[in-house]
């Protein structure tokens, strides 16, 4: 998307939404949004955690774990088991022999390998993971004061994550290996498994876990001013682009957004007067007026350059002054 033509200070969602899309992904959501947004990682889980705990998928997948642990895959394994005067399965004889040499030559005593049932398989271990991530998703709920909210969404995420954590306790999954998300390749063979079907549910919350929240729902947290210099940052971009030069996607790093040479650093905090907040281009600090109202160019510089920290400023007053911003700090780095 370009936003050539268009206004640098409509506050509209477009250049946010544009911004959203150029995020590198998968992306840790907390961090990302506060970069983009200001808001504080806590908020952002527990606006998270309520959506996530509280999403069709988790209520498809609390709802339809009584039959899905009726239909779980098993695989077929083997328990060695000590038996006195009986066989229970082959005879492990390496292992009888020192059995019986350990029980004074008792010659009834056998080791055998009597079946099982093993649950310990990847599509359970997909299962387990999409019941933690309702678990995980409630305990950033939980943080919040039971006593102090009395909110339907709060309630419900706080039951789901209490039934998924039931169901971990099951004797079928509890004994289920699983360290951090299922495997890629664990998800790729339940998907495409023959019982894909017992599975869809987990695999649905597994996906709809990827990214917890959508621009829409974060929208709200988005002010005018922050709007407006996401404006600013996709015309920088875009900028960029248009003289050659491949901007990578967005990532969020130590509460900024990076893109190549680009730094977005949310201001977060309205009126700071001190620390570097804006556009970094290389060592040029690039921002729209701190009151959008008042877009006299002298006194734009002079608020930039206050908390630029000896950086060399470009206050963005209209849409010539992002050329201006790049050939600035085209030759800042050459110097």
């Amino acid at each position: 998307m370009s936003v050539e033509g268009t206004d640098l200070f409509a506050s509209s969602l477009e250049s946010t939404a544009e911004l959203w899309r150029r995020l590198s992904r998968p992306f840790d959501m907390g961090p990302t949004v506060d970069a983009l947004l200001g808001l504080s990682p806590d908020v952002v889980e527990q606006l998270a955690g309520v959506l996530v705990a509280t999403c069709d998928e988790a209520e498809a997948l609390i709802s339809g774990m009584p039959r899905t642990l009726r239909n779980l895959r098993t695989a077929i394994g083997s328990n060695h088991e000590r038996c006195y005067g009986e066989l229970r399965g082959p005879v492990q004889w390496s292992a009888t022999f020192a059995a019986q040499g350990s029980s004074m030559g008792n010659k009834d005593v056998y080791v055998c390998a009597s079946p099982r049932r093993a649950y310990d398989i990847e599509e359970n271990r997909v299962l387990v993971g999409a019941l933690r991530a309702v678990v995980e998703a409630g305990s950033h709920v939980e943080k919040v004061d039971e006593d102090s909210y009395e909110d339907e969404g709060l309630r419900r995420a706080r039951d789901n994550a209490r039934l998924a954590r039931r169901y971990l306790d099951h004797r079928s999954l509890e004994g289920i290996q699983l360290d951090g998300a299922p495997s890629p390749r664990a998800i790729k063979r339940t998907r495409g498994g023959k019982h894909a079907g017992s599975y869809r549910a987990a695999l649905a919350m597994l996906e709809r876990v990827s990214e917890p929240l959508s621009l829409s729902e974060v929208a709200p947290f988005c002010d005018r001013r922050t709007r407006v210099q996401h404006g600013l940052l996709v015309a920088l971009i875009d900028e960029l682009e248009s003289r050659g030069l491949r901007v990578p996607a967005l990532r969020a790093e130590s509460g900024s957004l990076f893109a190549g040479p680009v730094e977005y650093i949310h201001p977060r905090r309205r009126g700071e007067r001190t620390k570097v907040h804006g556009v970094l281009i290389g060592n040029v600090l690039v921002d729209i007026p701190d009151r959008l109202k008042v877009r006299d160019r002298t006194h734009a510089t002079a608020e930039l350059a206050a908390r630029a920290q000896g950086r060399k400023v470009v206050a963005v007053v209209d849409r010539d002054d992002v050329a201006i911003a790049i050939d600035t700090a085209i030759v800042a780095a050459r110097g």
